[in-house]
């Protein structure tokens, strides 16, 4: 048995025994059942106050990188080339929350991949860089994903060494090239932006409103299911393809940087943070930190016990992820206690999702096996 296969075992027979203890009476007397009403209430402002405002932010951020992107081609420097890096930094803050609900337009349509596909491939991007095909928005629409998106323009605008990144996008003979490149990708990112947000507008009504007619939602539990099994699935990711993989889980114990999200960047315990925020506000309901109409409302609702539970793992996660010292190559070598820290509390925060409050809310736990790895 793979050792996923035994994590996803284990995770099951952990969320069976929380069912079986709630029906047997250990948690019937804290846990309240709770009415439709609470959970549409609930799905609704989720859709329309965290999910499509998110999204909102990812055009506008998008569009950003795309303006100092053109800014760059205009007139390259170290300037317009700290700007344009800025620009993608910024522009990842809300995109990475967008993980905490990572289905619907974004699986159905394959609209993710063409934003934040990794890794992306060096030699195949070198090639079109070598070749004689104009580069621009069309053409690059026409790639891979791993020719385009996020991590090609990181590919591009970040190094070790400064001067020899701007040397590569000016002096060198391939220059014109590569910031052609870097445009396209940036203006297509952004047009991918529009595509998904306005896709979840009309998603985010068959969130809200499940129904025997909804092509996507039956049920109210459907819609919570979503939510929920989400939250779930992008922790996992986290403990096991951005920090385990990294960290050498798979390896023996040898460190494997090269796997961490955002390398040549720098961004990647950032890329985490993010994460586990749009997992936080969609708990919340919030996008400030403060308590809303969230997943969270319903779980304090029915126990209080279990919503204490999720917020204290959440605060360590959040807690030991910021204390990997960066940058996060050098942490996963000689830092070592302190990202199996982050390991742990991020796999704990896992398994109060999973089994608390899946049983919590008598949500049915289901598995993806689309984590990336």
């Amino acid at each position: 048995m793979t050792r996923r296969a035994k994590r996803r075992l284990g995770l099951a027979l952990a969320g069976l025994c929380a069912a079986v203890a709630i029906v047997a009476g250990t948690l019937v007397s804290c846990v309240v059942p709770l009415g439709d009403g609470q959970r549409r209430i609930v799905a609704g402002e989720l859709a329309r106050e965290i999910i499509v405002p998110t999204y909102d932010e990812v055009v506008a951020r998008a569009n950003d990188l795309a303006t100092a992107a053109h800014a760059f081609a205009a007139a390259p420097d170290a300037t317009t080339l700290e700007d344009m890096r800025a620009a993608w930094r910024a522009a990842r803050v809300p995109w990475k929350q967008t993980d905490a609900f990572r289905f619907g337009p974004i699986a159905i349509q394959s609209l993710g991949t063409a934003i934040d596909q990794i890794p992306v491939d060096p030699a195949r991007i070198e090639a079109e860089l070598a070749g004689a095909q104009p580069i621009d928005l069309a053409y690059v629409e026409t790639l891979g994903a791993n020719k385009k998106g996020f991590h090609t323009i990181e590919y591009f605008v970040f190094g070790a060494d400064d001067a020899a990144v701007l040397a590569s996008l000016t002096s060198d003979v391939l220059a014109p090239r590569r910031i052609d490149y870097v445009v396209a990708c940036a203006d297509s990112l952004a047009a991918t932006a529009v595509k998904l947000r306005d896709a979840w507008i009309d998603y985010a009504a068959l969130l809200a409103d499940p129904g025997a007619d909804n092509t996507e939602f039956a049920t109210i539990k459907a819609s919570i299911d979503a939510l929920v099994n989400e939250s779930v699935f992008q922790v996992e990711v986290v403990a096991d393809a951005r920090i385990g993989k990294p960290m050498g889980t798979a390896t023996g114990g040898t460190p494997q940087p090269d796997l961490q999200e955002s390398p040549v960047a720098g961004t990647s315990i950032d890329d985490m943070t993010q994460t586990l925020t749009g997992i936080r506000n969609i708990y919340l309901g919030s996008r400030d930190g403060t308590p809303g109409k969230g997943v969270g409302k319903l779980v304090a609702a029915a126990n209080p016990a279990t919503d204490r539970d999720v917020r204290t793992a959440m605060d360590a996660a959040f807690a030991a992820i910021a204390a990997i010292p960066p940058p996060y190559a050098q942490a996963l070598r000689d830092q070592r206690p302190e990202v199996m820290t982050a390991y742990t509390a991020v796999q704990d925060l896992q398994r109060v999702l999973a089994t608390e409050v899946i049983a919590t809310l008598g949500a049915t736990l289901k598995f993806n096996d689309n984590d990336g790895d």
